[in-house]
């Protein structure tokens, strides 16, 4: 498909509860974000803390509400998600379509950003409270770890001592989930990302009840959904660009390795190549 009829299709396509792509970024902050979305954004952040057995929270005040002229403006807040707890522990979330091993130091940087914005200047160090970073990922991060959600927190080598319980940060690599790593609530969640009917979440568990009703509301604004597309039609091209981007840096490593009469299985191993495209260069 051309870029010409990528954009025809889209933009006569009719979008519905089901066919909604729900890791829209436009749609994400609405949902998890637009005031009276509280319970929505507290039983996804629930779901992530008791999938490792890490204390849950009763209630959630969002601190950058979804505001939609700031967002086409793009002085929306760096993070998609930030809110408190009312035991003052600040949750950040981000969702991620696309990235590689720098998300990483992104992810660190985001939750630094949000620590050190605890204190003005010259209050004491005491006010610090713990920052909870939670980034929803659609790629693989870690290739040594099976496991879908994963968690990081501060602690000594050795004694394996956690050091403080003011950094932690949370990573779910949707392209590793299967229905075998079904865990109760943060699995439906896991699902919804990925597409899954709203009626089957429904029945997993009622907040989709919820969440079906602000999909509607966002399916039936024509500002929202304009915004929604246009999104959609950045993600595509800008990932059509980074595909162009990363297959001529294989051909060139491909071509270099060659010259040097490496091994052509090595070099199909490093690069992803096929042997035949190998041959031809």
């Amino acid at each position: 498909m051309n870029e010409f009829e990528y954009l025809e299709k889209s933009k006569n396509e009719i979008i519905t509860i089901d066919n909604l792509n729900k890791k829209n970024d436009c749609f994400i902050r609405y949902l998890f974000s637009d005031e009276g979305n509280e319970n929505i954004v507290l039983d996804f952040i629930n779901g992530v803390m008791i999938d490792l057995n890490f204390q849950t929270f009763n209630n959630v005040v969002i601190l950058n509400p979804f505001n939609l002229t700031k967002y086409l403006d793009g002085k929306e807040s760096i993070v998609d998600v930030k809110c408190i707890t009312e035991d003052n522990q600040t949750v950040i979330i981000e969702i991620q379509l696309q990235g590689n091993q720098y998300f990483i130091r992104r992810s660190l940087y985001y939750w630094a950003n949000s620590y050190s914005s605890l204190l003005n200047k010259s209050e004491n160090y005491t006010k610090l409270s713990p920052v909870i970073s939670i980034n929803v990922l659609d790629f693989i991060l870690f290739n040594d770890i099976k496991d879908f959600h994963s968690c990081y927190l501060l602690k000594e080598i050795k004694h394996n001592k956690i050091l403080t319980d003011h950094c932690m940060l949370h990573y779910i690599e949707l392209p590793k989930f299967n229905l075998n790593n079904d865990k109760e609530k943060l699995s439906s969640w896991i699902k919804f990302f990925k597409g899954e009917n709203m009626s089957n979440l429904i029945k997993e568990n009622n907040i989709f009840e919820e969440v079906e009703k602000r999909c509607q509301s966002f399916i039936d604004s024509d500002p929202l959904i304009n915004a929604y597309r246009k999104k959609e039609w950045n993600e595509y091209f800008h990932k059509e660009e980074l595909s162009e981007a990363i297959k001529e840096r294989e051909f060139s490593m491909a071509k270099s390795m060659k010259k040097e009469n490496i091994d052509i299985e090595l070099i199909k191993k490093i690069t992803g190549l096929t042997i035949d495209e190998i041959n031809k260069l």
